[in-house]
């Protein structure tokens, strides 16, 4: 089995639906990418992957004190990036917590620190990041405002298709930046409707979350952390591409 150092998830908030994983090695080469359901897969699949220091990137609140609004770190992000439209929606234990009060993205930090990840305020060789994809693109691809292709009213198939047609070729792009992302270009088809749009979404967001996790191996000071230790936080890539600054 490859082993990886880095890994991006695109956390389904309900373990019914799929989740979309990406693992990257120390060179940013796509070690293996899917779309897999149950919190015992994702550790199962990043287990057996891991071999020494790592950082992963979730695109999914890991941590929700608050039982209604929003966090510190929505607050945040929605202030920096209210111009561009990508802000956050916000989290709290009334919006997300299941009928045992759990959410999900909670239940995956706490087992991910049984097998040493730590959030990016401790002293670890395994660090978590909660990422969201939108304020890490319009930055580092200095876009003008979000890049639209997840499923929203007056957004159609074929709005949707080119969306993440564009966001595709964003990715891609990264083959040569620093850090790179090395990985096959995913193909958007005219016949792509539905469920197939949403994975090859998922697949994008999962790759989107694995670059950030390895930008902040490669220089923490283009990550920057919104948030606290004790509320939350949310990791935003920063700075052009195809430069290491």
């Amino acid at each position: 089995m490859l082993q990886a150092c880095f890994f991006g998830i695109d956390l389904a908030w309900s373990g019914r639906n799929l989740t979309g994983v990406c693992a990257l090695d120390r060179h940013g080469v796509l070690v293996d990418e899917r779309l897999i359901q149950t919190d015992d897969e994702i550790l199962e699949w990043i287990s057996v992957r891991l071999s020494g220091p790592a950082v992963a990137a979730v695109d999914a609140p890991l941590l929700v004190p608050n039982v209604d609004g929003r966090r510190p770190c929505e607050a945040q992000v929605a202030k920096a990036y209210a111009a561009r439209k990508a802000g956050p929606h916000p989290a709290n234990r009334t919006l997300l917590a299941d009928g045992a009060g759990k959410i999900r993205g909670e239940q995956l930090a706490a087992r991910l620190a049984e097998i040493g990840f730590g959030d990016p305020w401790v002293d670890s060789d395994r660090t978590l990041l909660e990422a969201y994809p939108h304020p890490t693109l319009v930055e580092v691809f200095d876009l003008p405002e979000r890049l639209l292709y997840k499923a929203k009213p007056g957004l159609g198939v074929a709005g949707r298709r080119a969306g993440l047609r564009r966001l595709s070729g964003l990715l891609a792009s990264l083959h040569d930046s620093a850090p790179p992302l090395v990985a096959p270009r995913v193909r958007v088809s005219d016949a792509n409707r539905g469920a197939a749009l949403k994975a090859i979404e998922d697949r994008l967001d999962a790759r989107i979350c694995a670059w950030v996790a390895s930008l902040w191996a490669y220089d923490q000071a283009r990550v920057r952390l919104f948030g606290d230790t004790a509320t939350g936080h949310i990791a935003v890539g920063l700075g052009p591409a195809a430069t290491g600054r």
